[in-house]
């Protein structure tokens, strides 16, 4: 079964006491175990969903809105289903360059990073056509985070950079504009 440890070998570790740490690369024993799990979930999900991708034409369930981006390894789609109308991102690998397993690997940790409430929730719609894998994620209809954010505005003007060689002491004097008053601007150390 895909992801299962071999039972015939045990896997042996050794311990930070035993002066074995340094195959770890810096994790512990525990956080190693982990990983492993982790890994192990992961490739049983693959191969589930492997099983479960719905081989269809992506035009014939959903109507393309517009393209919400485009990357190198894919674009991104705004689209609607056709019978109920539900607004859906959709993003699209070509087959050309994604193999099945990368795109169940993607598809994979977006399923299990998508209930995390700050990441973009994936639905578990993996579709195979002729020329493209693609899957579902809730549309961000907004823009990107870079649309939001806004370049900071500093309040502050250097006016001196004063270098004592003798102490050797570096000292930096500023106008803090944001507590300017008309007759009295304030002086920062």
């Amino acid at each position: 079964m895909p992801g299962k440890q071999s039972e015939d070998k045990p896997m042996e570790v050794s311990t930070v006491e035993d002066g074995g740490d340094e195959g770890l690369g810096g994790l512990t024993v525990e956080e190693l175990q982990q990983g492993q799990e982790a890994a192990l979930a992961l490739e049983d999900m693959m191969a589930l969903s492997a099983q479960t991708l719905v081989q269809t034409e992506v035009e014939e369930l959903y109507e393309e809105v517009r393209p919400l981006g485009q990357g190198r390894f894919g674009r991104v789609l705004l689209v609607t289903h056709r019978q109920k109308g539900t607004p859906l991102a959709l993003k699209q690998l070509p087959k050309q360059s994604t193999s099945l397993r990368g795109f169940l690997y993607e598809f994979c940790v977006g399923l299990s990073l998508g209930t995390h409430s700050a990441i973009v929730t994936a639905y578990g719609i993996g579709i195979e056509s002729a020329n493209s894998y693609s899957f579902l994620t809730e549309p961000v209809l907004h823009g990107d985070l870079i649309t939001f954010i806004q370049p900071k505005v500093t309040t502050r003007a250097f006016c001196t950079l004063d270098w004592n060689a003798q102490s050797h002491n570096l000292s930096l004097c500023c106008l803090d504009w944001s507590q300017l008053s008309e007759s009295e601007p304030r002086l920062v150390l």
